[in-house]
């Protein structure tokens, strides 16, 4: 068993500093506080891509005096968060006793156009001649999803509203919004149907973690356990997976997470998932086994997911109204969880002793699935 028991994040927006200064930002805190780190771990994706810098692991240690200690990069497009904590599990499974993980992106200096066109390589070589990117394939699945399942339009926008609504509550998002569903609906086309406040902001931020094993956690008092932390993956060619409504990886994950938790869908108090586009959200969240296939557009309009219903999701904001620095979001999402369950949520706090959180990369390449809680 492992535990996070600190955290620091910046705001997430436009910075004009280097993305490893950023990513020191977010860890120099932390490195004041715990002097006895003994391995780094850097989640980012496109540092070489967009910012012209690799190796980006040592140059953060070097910026934040720790050039000894081991480090390493992990790369798994928006996933990589995740990875990055999956790997930490391994690492202080291997006798490491402190793990400092990372998570940084820098994106906002690059032109929508161009950063769409770069994360669209992690699609095959036959879907991207064709003109694929992650937001069309979003619009493509939507249409499909709301055909299917009679899925009113204003579910897909309520999402929206919500995450923006919730981003208000924190000081670290970057668009937090009062919406109105007629709102989301008249702001500007991204990719039918879907508008611009139903895909997350491209953002620049960086998020750090302090994670330690069993022993070390019984000398902090702002504890949570990674009760399990599972990764599943499903075929990068989306024309072979079938039904594109619906997120193999994702339940594949969530099962084996319940499974070595000893955990219950009913149990989760406050859940993180990827909305990169609204209607990932209500997909997840049926992968994940919270509600029924096709039904998670119900609980949407219902409000049961919302800061005061029986499963609040996307407290933070979720990608959609905190943003989404790609290499920054799996770890902002537990980042987000060790608030909630550490009572340190502020306006957002909800009522919950377990929480989940669910990191895809791609459009469902690949799902890591973390639950967490106060106890072991």
């Amino acid at each position: 068993m492992v535990s996070i028991v600190d955290g620091n994040a910046i705001k997430f927006g436009k910075y004009d500093n280097r993305v490893e200064e950023l990513g020191a930002r977010a860890a120099l805190p932390l490195i004041e506080k715990h002097n006895d780190i003994d391995f780094v771990i850097v989640s980012n994706s496109y540092s070489g891509e967009f910012n012209a810098v690799s190796g980006i692991n040592n140059l953060i240690t070097t910026l934040i005096s720790i050039d000894r200690i081991p480090s390493v990069r992990v790369d798994n497009t928006s996933g990589s968060g995740g990875s990055a904590l999956l790997l930490a599990k391994g690492v202080l499974a291997m006798g490491f006793r402190k793990v400092l993980v990372i998570g940084v992106e820098k994106m906002r200096e690059r032109q929508t156009r161009d950063v769409t066109k770069t994360i669209s390589t992690l699609l095959t070589e036959e879907e991207s001649k064709v003109g694929f990117s992650l937001p069309s394939i979003a619009g493509f699945v939507a249409m499909e999803y709301m055909r299917r399942y009679s899925a009113p339009r204003e579910s897909l926008a309520k999402v929206a509203v919500k995450n923006h609504y919730n981003a208000t509550f924190n000081d670290k998002a970057f668009s937090g919004k009062v919406l109105t569903i007629d709102e989301v609906l008249s702001s500007k086309p991204v990719i039918e149907p879907l508008r611009s406040y139903e895909i997350s902001p491209i953002a620049d931020g960086a998020v750090a973690l302090v994670m330690v094993n069993d022993q070390e956690s019984r000398s902090y008092d702002k504890v949570i356990y990674v009760n399990s932390m599972i990764s599943y993956s499903s075929s990068s060619a989306l024309g072979d997976r079938g039904d594109l409504t619906w997120m193999e990886s994702v339940e594949l994950a969530s099962k084996r997470a319940f499974l070595e938790s000893k955990t219950h869908p009913r149990d989760i108090g406050v859940v993180e998932v990827h909305d990169m586009a609204s209607i990932l959200e209500i997909m997840e969240l049926e992968a994940a086994g919270f509600f029924k296939k096709g039904q998670g557009w119900i609980a949407t309009m219902e409000d049961l997911t919302s800061l005061t219903g029986v499963l609040p999701v996307n407290t933070s904001g979720g990608l959609i109204g905190k943003g989404h620095p790609i290499g920054a979001t799996g770890v902002a999402q537990a980042y987000e969880i060790w608030l909630q369950l550490t009572r340190q949520a502020a306006n957002r706090q909800v009522e919950a002793t377990k929480g989940m959180t669910i990191n895809i990369a791609g459009f469902g390449n690949n799902a890591i699935v973390g639950v967490y809680g106060v106890e072991p």
